[in-house]
């Protein structure tokens, strides 16, 4: 079991889980389900053995490494508190047993956000970002199409994008 999950033995099973939106590495603070005044550092992520970058697919899921287990109502408030800013930006969600077999279409490169960003059909550049679910990777997208003076249509669709993953993320 890794350092996230230790408490396991505390009870039977998890009050909730969360798990990192993309593929790197995300660390953040949690504090310790035996004594509140103490935070403990965190850290999520997949090995890059479990990860083929030409497919942009997960491999292997290992619950261990992707997984934090928090295991009573006020660590979760605490939880959420102290890793605000990871949830906000959508790196960060509530973990579901289902999350274990999906891939990842948030992990994108730079020339892959620069082929959505060319896209010249708004509809097709829609279904091109309701792919995405991370903010992290939206917020990208909607970098490149302001540096680059993109038309505003486009803009505004991707800020409609961002507000309904940020309402689910709230």
């Amino acid at each position: 079991m890794a350092m996230n999950n230790i408490y396991h033995m505390m009870q039977d099973s998890a009050y909730k889980r969360y798990t990192k939106v993309p593929i790197n590495l995300v660390g953040g603070l949690r504090v310790d389900p035996t004594d509140t005044r103490l935070q403990i550092g965190w850290i999520l992520h997949t090995d890059e053995t479990d990860f083929d970058f030409a497919t942009k697919k997960r491999m292997r899921f290992v619950y261990e490494n992707e997984v934090i287990e928090i295991y009573s109502e006020s660590e979760d408030k605490l939880f959420r508190k102290l890793n605000s800013g990871l949830f906000r930006a959508g790196l960060l969600k509530e973990f579901f047993e289902t999350d274990e077999i999906v891939n990842s279409p948030n992990f994108v490169d730079d020339s892959e956000i620069s082929r959505i960003v060319e896209i010249r059909s708004l509809t097709e550049f829609q279904a091109a970002v309701a792919k995405f679910d991370a903010l992290a990777t939206l917020e990208r997208i909607k970098q490149q199409l302001i540096d680059q003076g993109k038309s505003v249509k486009k803009v505004q669709l991707l800020e409609n994008r961002i507000k309904e993953v940020s309402d689910v993320v709230d």
